[in-house]
């Protein structure tokens, strides 16, 4: 009877010790599923945090560059306003030089008609001062009509240089000269660069990374700051042979050229010929301004 309790005892403890050993090896199996479902997720969320920032940047970039573009439609209104009230003003002093070369006709036929020297000696030097104060004043409106022209060539050189970059914003097309990759990220395929938007680096642009003279490689600006920014590598544009490093020459890539449309193309040669006929006009008070001299001139030889 011992010895059944004996063998019924034994068996018990080796049952006992089978399941304990199979409870162990599960726990154990679960403590490292654990570990691993934490790793996993401590990953996913640093990723999570990385898109993140990557949204909250990309979000202030575009603000940034939408203010940066309101701003300079304001300047160019502004430009433009102000090259509307140069014109007025010069068609304005261009009336002052025409009201005073018929003074001059004027004194001219009034010498004209006067009688002996010794009865108008008093006008004579009266007329001789109104000529030299009518010299005087048009040789004031001639220069102030040069500063105001060439006032309002500023003006207009501005305004294209605003209209140029803010065309080149709108297209996504970069307009700075050239720049450098400062880092490179491999894993995860982006790069960034020593020159931003205050050196024209337009987000969305894209550009070519050259080598020898040679595009090697395209990149897609990503985000915009004032002297950086960062870019991805467009995917196919890098050869298997070819690897990016740090100090590699980057410019704007060409722009995709397009057919131009009649519509536009008629209206661009009616602004060429309005600019061209704008041009003419300082030519043509330059050339009144030797006219009204040589009167002047005759109106002094008169009396004399």
């Amino acid at each position: 009877m011992a010895n059944i309790f004996a063998i019924i005892t034994a068996v018990l403890l080796a049952a006992s010790a089978y399941v304990a050993y199979k409870n162990k090896t599960a726990y154990e199996g679960e403590i490292q599923a654990r570990v691993d479902a934490e790793a996993l997720l401590g990953r996913q969320q640093a990723r999570l945090a990385g898109l993140v920032s990557d949204r909250d940047s990309t979000i202030s970039t575009r603000t940034g560059v939408e203010e940066d573009t309101a701003g300079k439609r304001e300047e160019q209104e502004a430009a433009e306003s102000a090259n509307a009230k140069l014109k007025a003003d010069i068609e304005e002093k261009r009336e002052e030089v025409k009201s005073n070369g018929e003074k001059l006709d004027e004194i001219k036929q009034q010498t004209a008609e006067l009688g002996e020297i010794s009865e108008i000696a008093p006008k004579i030097t009266r007329l001789r001062d109104q000529i030299t104060a009518l010299r005087d004043e048009r040789d004031s409106k001639q220069a102030v009509l040069a500063n105001t022209l060439a006032q309002r060539n500023s003006t207009q050189g501005r305004i294209d240089q605003y209209v140029d970059e803010n065309g080149k914003v709108s297209r996504q097309q970069s307009f700075f000269s050239s720049a450098r990759i400062r880092a490179i990220f491999p894993s995860y395929g982006f790069v960034t660069l020593s020159a931003g938007n205050s050196a024209g680096v337009v987000s969305g642009s894209t550009l070519d990374v050259v080598r020898g003279g040679e595009t090697v490689a395209q990149l897609r600006v990503r985000t915009v700051e004032s002297g950086s920014a960062s870019a991805d590598i467009v995917p196919d544009s890098l050869s298997e042979d070819v690897t990016l490093m740090v100090g590699d020459l980057v410019k704007p890539a060409a722009p995709k050229q397009a057919a131009p449309a009649p519509a536009p193309a008629a209206a661009a040669a009616d602004a060429d010929a309005d600019e061209d006929a704008a041009e003419e006009e300082p030519a043509d008070s330059e050339e009144e301004a030797p006219a009204e001299e040589e009167a002047t001139e005759d109106a002094d030889a008169d009396p004399f």
